[in-house]
């Protein structure tokens, strides 16, 4: 039987005619974007857990706020002083905060400690060994998001912040052991801006970076060098499978990445569209949130061959097979996972976004004048993917409340569909989409825990109801007031 033709059909149809008809924007008009795309994410069910939480506390997710850690004046155009710079985000609260969650995460006492527990954990939970060390030569990647990086002039959209990646190389180099050398830090699907690279250049001269194109010998010469030296360009070769389709570019990852040994996924609390983007240019983006998960898209050279696949337009839909599940998987990305975290100094809500004030709890940020100096100035770690990210979407929707703009629109939106992927990353054994799940050909266990906290208020999940018999997450929330 032939389907008769929506509303959202026509819509579509018009907006595809207009753009073959040369009329430039048809397809990224926000008010035909905003009818085109739904923008009703709603969680569907609270304290119900998925899947199998994993770290030494199972399910644990700690997120760690100092408001005075992050204090940019807001001022988008300025070029002087930028959220990214010292002057505006300080580096040691953000070394005191990463310190304290590499402690909680793993419960130990100290940042050496601390460390030992999650190798020995990553080699628990991958039968490799139960006393698992760092042993001298082994790469550690870091994978951080650096959607809106330009290596000439960086503008205030947001990155990850060069602060947390310092304050994470610190951390490798003088409590885990590894030589500045075998840090790789990178997004091999953009160019490194000049403040990340002499940020940690600075003070480790032989740190790696990895990028998408070829240096720029004018604007990306190490400082300690006087030329190019420690940043590369991406060397493809065949790493990545998927369980559900066949692609052509998406296959292929990073020589560098592959032959690493162990991953830290350092993402953005960041939603991914928003439909009123005129003042940030671009398309209104294709799904519901950027956090860790999606984080991967830069660890592959044909992401552009997924975004259809992740589309709430097109191969969205609901409960859908989902590629964040085989790169979550994979065996050269996710399965080198030791740990997980988000950074929430500066939020965003959409792909190419400025910082996002969030005036709801727990932030209680002014959102006008946009130049003032609150932000959510927090940092989330987790040993379990899942989880974190589902406490990432859930700070991120607690804002789309009360927080309308001087136009009367919503200044942050979750477009449909936001959580498929964790639910098909918590059940990748029996998922809602029906798919097959491989990866190394075996199929594909659960990735982690889903759920949903119980109100925005209160913040808790059942692991914080029941500590005894809770089977989903447990959110460890510190304030930092001095």
């Amino acid at each position: 039987m032939k389907r008769r033709s929506t509303r959202r059909d026509v819509l579509k149809a018009t907006a595809a005619s207009l753009a073959l008809a040369g009329i430039p924007g048809a397809l990224d008009n926000p008010a035909l974007a905003e009818l085109l795309t739904k923008y009703n994410y709603v969680p569907k069910q609270r304290n119900v857990p998925l899947g199998v939480a994993h770290g030494i506390y199972p399910g644990r997710v700690v997120w760690v706020r100092d408001p005075k850690a992050a204090h940019w004046d807001g001022n988008r155009e300025s070029v002087s002083d930028q959220w990214w710079m010292d002057a505006s985000t300080d580096q040691a609260r953000v070394d005191a905060m990463v310190s304290l969650l590499i402690q909680r995460v793993t419960g130990a006492n100290s940042d050496d400690t601390a460390w030992k527990a999650i190798f020995n954990y990553y080699g628990q939970r991958y039968g490799k060994s139960s006393e698992r060390i760092y042993r001298a030569g082994e790469i550690v990647a870091v994978k951080v998001n650096l959607n809106n990086s330009k290596p000439v002039v960086p503008t205030n959209l947001v990155n990850v912040s060069p602060q947390v990646t310092l304050a994470v190389v610190r951390q490798l180099v003088h409590h885990v052991g590894v030589a500045p050398r075998d840090i790789l830090v990178y997004d091999a699907q953009r160019d490194i801006y000049p403040g990340l690279l002499d940020k940690v250049w600075n003070e480790y001269k032989d740190v790696r970076f990895v990028q998408r194109d070829a240096p720029d010998p004018e604007h990306q010469k190490h400082p300690a060098y006087g030329q190019i030296h420690g940043l590369e360009q991406a060397q493809w070769v065949e790493g990545q499978s998927y369980s559900a389709d066949h692609f052509d570019n998406a296959r292929f990852i990073p020589q560098q990445v592959k032959d690493a040994t162990y991953l830290i996924n350092v993402a953005l609390v960041k939603a991914h569209s928003y439909p009123y983007a005129a003042a940030e240019g671009g398309d209104e983006g294709q799904t519901g949130v950027t956090l860790t998960g999606k984080n991967h898209f830069g660890s592959i050279k044909g992401p552009g061959e997924l975004h259809g696949i992740i589309n709430t337009n097109q191969g969205g839909t609901a409960h859908a097979y989902s590629p964040i599940v085989d790169l979550s998987a994979s065996p050269n990305l996710g399965a080198k996972t030791i740990l997980y975290m988000l950074d929430g100094l500066y939020c965003a809500r959409r792909h190419m976004s400025y910082p996002l004030h969030f005036p709801n709890a727990p932030f209680f940020n002014r959102v006008e004048p946009y130049e003032n100096p609150q932000w959510p100035s927090s940092i989330l770690a987790s040993l379990d993917g899942v989880a974190i990210d589902s406490v990432g979407l859930d700070i991120l929707y607690s804002q789309t409340k009360n927080n309308v703009d001087e136009n009367g629109h919503p200044r942050i939106m979750i477009r449909e569909n936001a959580d498929d992927y964790l639910m098909e990353e918590a059940l990748s054994e029996n998922p809602p989409s029906g798919t097959h799940y491989r990866q190394d050909g075996k199929p594909v266990s659960s990735l982690g825990v889903f759920e949903h906290w119980d109100s925005e208020e209160s913040r808790k999940y059942s692991r914080n109801k029941d500590p005894q018999h809770g089977k989903g997450i447990e959110l460890i929330y510190l304030p930092l007031t001095s």
